[in-house]
C-alpha cells in the first residue's frame, strides 16, 4: 500500500477521535501507523493537539445540527446533555454511503437506545427505520406531544407509495 499525503492523514484524523488522542501522546508512532509519506511527516508532527480536537469538534457540531433536523423531539429531550451525548458517539464513528444524515441519525439512536433510551421519540426511531426500510406501510402506536406539551397517545402511519418518496400521519387517540 502506498504513503498517504498529509491530507488524508489529516482528514482520518478529523474523522477518528481515538486517533486524535494516539497522535497528542505518541505523534511518531501514529505518523508511522498512518504510513504518512516522509515529506509530509513534519506537518504532521507539527499539528497541535489542542487545535486538531477544536476543528474536529466544529465538524462534530456540524453534524449534530443536521441530525438534530432529522430527530427534533430526540434531541430536545436530551436538552443540554445533546451536545455531549453526540460527542461520546461521533468522536469515533462517522457515516458513510448514500445518505450520511440519516445513517447518523440511525446511529446516534442506535447509541441512544443502548445508553439513554428514556430520552429517545419513539415515532422517530419508527419514522426513521421506515425510511430506510423497504416497507410500502407501517402503523405504530406511540407516545406523541401534543403542541401543549402534553404527551397523548397516537397512531403513526407511514406511507412509500414509491422509494423516492414518503409520508407520514400522527392521529391522536381519544384519551
Amino acid at each position: 500500500m502506498a504513503a498517504i499525503d498529509f491530507i488524508t492523514a489529516l482528514g482520518r484524523l478529523l474523522r477518528d477521535g481515538t486517533l486524535r488522542d494516539a497522535l497528542a501522546n505518541h505523534p511518531h508512532a501514529v505518523a508511522a501507523q498512518l504510513d504518512i509519506r516522509a515529506s509530509d511527516r513534519a506537518a504532521l508532527l507539527e499539528l497541535a493537539p489542542a487545535d486538531l480536537e477544536f476543528q474536529a469538534c466544529v465538524l462534530l457540531r456540524k453534524r449534530l445540527d443536521a441530525v438534530r433536523r432529522v430527530v427534533p423531539h430526540t434531541c430536545r429531550e436530551l436538552d443540554t446533555q445533546a451536545w455531549p451525548t453526540f460527542l461520546l458517539y461521533a468522536r469515533t464513528t462517522w457515516p458513510e454511503g448514500a445518505n450520511p444524515i440519516a445513517q447518523d441519525a440511525c446511529g446516534f439512536c442506535r447509541y441512544l437506545q443502548q445508553r439513554n433510551p428514556g430520552s429517545l421519540c419513539a415515532a422517530e426511531w419508527n419514522r426513521l427505520q421506515f425510511a430506510q426500510s423497504n416497507q410500502r406501510f407501517a402503523m405504530h402506536r406511540v407516545r406523541w406531544r401534543t403542541k401543549q406539551g402534553k404527551p397523548r397517545s397516537a397512531l403513526q402511519l407511514l406511507l412509500q407509495p414509491s422509494p423516492a418518496w414518503w409520508r407520514e400521519w400522527v392521529i391522536y387517540l381519544a384519551v
